[in-house]
């Protein structure tokens, strides 16, 4: 994405889950949309058909079952962050929890 239209992105998936990403880390080959894998869609067991892919952040920013993306122009907490894991997920940096 040449311009994005807000620098942080809501993935909101199946069974109301949501999480937060900014878009610095979905672009440039860091984050993908995944709907195939080895040239066949995504199972759903491992969050076909679309799954948020952010291999250098915690796992749980790589949500499965993604249904819409949400730009936002300010960072909002999605459903871990919410109950207290930290805002963005760094595992290098330990930042599992709020605080850390």
């Amino acid at each position: 994405m040449a311009d994005p239209p807000a620098p942080y992105v809501m993935a909101h998936c199946d069974g109301d889950y949501t999480t937060n990403v900014p878009v610095a880390d979905l672009i440039g080959g860091k984050g993908a949309i995944v709907t195939r894998y080895a040239g066949l869609p995504i199972p759903p067991a491992h969050g076909g058909p679309a799954r948020l892919l952010v291999p250098h952040l915690y796992f749980w920013k790589s949500a499965k079952w993604v249904r819409t993306l949400r730009f936002m122009d300010k960072d909002q907490p999605g459903f871990w962050e919410s109950l207290g894991y930290h805002i963005y997920g760094d595992p290098w940096k330990e930042q599992r929890y709020e605080g850390d």
